[in-house]
């Protein structure tokens, strides 16, 4: 049988063109064919993160668990693929709707995820991208939460850490009702302290990507020197700052070592501790939001439309040693500005607590790599 792109069939029809004595699976939220002629993935229309369906435009997302047969199909011989990789049988993709199965076309493996030989995610590229219309069809619009206006930063130039909190209390969930006592050691400076502190109910501000040391782990460190607690996803640098000793009243720097050479000695971030953390939990945020956008390369022209619809972070440069970044915010989403290899572009990626907040800046014209709205 040969399908056109937003055909509509029969479920049978679609499951047919696996092959004869094909075999079903299940999956999260997804029906998995494998026969000889084809695979074939059939879903719900919807838009719930946990279960399989239409990603984005681009994107198809087939969730775990699926049994060990489904794994060794879309994977083949090695745990990864990379992009546009073919697979052979070729994997249809059909959403249900109406009554009928919608045709999306075949899709290209992009990455695979498995735990003893089980399928537990795996990422598929549409041979051509979905229009708005088509989108909104297989994954119908939801009607989002409410979404955090940024206030805090009116806090931002007067009180860092107030600011930090009032952000991280809107944007990181809470574990649980009455947070539980944090013994900080008495040489970790004020600034850090309040921000185990703020850790103890919300631990995903420590990070996901880089991370904020646990507060036991500072213990164990050399009583004499710097006070290490941050460190970058790979180990390639590392934070510290100077112990607490005293009331000073002037508030600890941050420093960058950058373990990758040798022969450099530590350079201050721009900002001090307060401010440091504030970015640092911004940074993750973007980076770990459940819904993105990614633009690489993008002429600088494009920084006016981005800041018409989100509102400039004051603060100076985060990652000023290694790659200098600025952010952006807007209700519910956080994005990071950074230059590009070409140092006349820019590389942006935005994180969003809901898809939704992401619309206004699919309307600025901007050519994304990958956009989740």
């Amino acid at each position: 049988m040969q399908l056109t792109l937003l055909d509509r069939v029969d479920e049978t029809e679609a499951v047919d063109l696996a092959g004869p004595d094909a075999d079903v699976f299940p999956a999260s939220g997804a029906t998995v064919v494998l026969g000889t002629s084809s695979t074939v993935v059939i879903v719900e229309a919807g838009d719930d993160p946990a279960v399989s369906g239409v990603w984005n435009a681009e994107e198809f997302r087939l969730i775990g668990p699926a049994a060990s047969p489904v794994a060794s199909r879309l994977m083949g011989s090695t745990p990864s693929t990379t992009v546009g990789t073919p697979v052979d049988p070729p994997v249809h993709l059909f959403v249900r709707l109406d009554g009928a199965c919608l045709y999306l076309g075949v899709a290209q493996v992009s990455m695979c995820e498995s735990d003893a030989d089980v399928l537990t995610r795996c990422d598929l590229y549409f041979s051509r991208p979905l229009s708005r219309e088509v989108l909104d069809l297989v994954r119908p619009p939801v009607t989002p939460p409410p979404l955090p206006d940024p206030d805090w930063l009116g806090d931002v130039g007067t009180d860092p850490g107030k600011a930090l909190e009032r952000f991280a209390t809107s944007w990181y969930p809470s574990t649980g009702a009455r947070a539980p006592s944090v013994e900080v050691p008495d040489f970790v400076p004020g600034e850090l302290a309040g921000f185990y502190r703020l850790a103890a109910r919300r631990p995903a501000v420590l990070g996901g990507h880089n991370r904020i040391m646990p507060v036991h782990a500072l213990s164990s460190q050399s009583s004499t020197g710097p006070l290490v607690f941050g460190v970058e996803c790979q180990g390639g640098w590392t934070w510290s700052t100077p112990r607490a000793g005293g009331d000073s009243g002037i508030e600890p720097s941050v420093w960058l070592e950058d373990g990758r050479f040798e022969d450099r000695h530590p350079v201050a971030e721009q900002e001090p501790l307060s401010g440091f953390l504030l970015q640092f939990a911004l940074k993750e945020a973007a980076i770990n939001a459940p819904y993105g956008a990614r633009a690489f390369a993008l002429p600088r022209d494009f920084l006016p439309q981005l800041e018409s619809c989100l509102r400039r972070v004051p603060l100076r440069p985060f990652l000023a040693p290694v790659a200098p970044t600025d952010f952006l915010v807007g209700p519910g989403v956080v994005a990071t500005v950074a230059a590009a290899w070409d140092k006349d572009k820019i590389e942006v990626r935005v994180g969003a607590q809901h898809r939704v907040a992401l619309r206004p800046l699919g309307q600025l014209g901007i050519p994304w790599r990958s956009f989740d709205g």
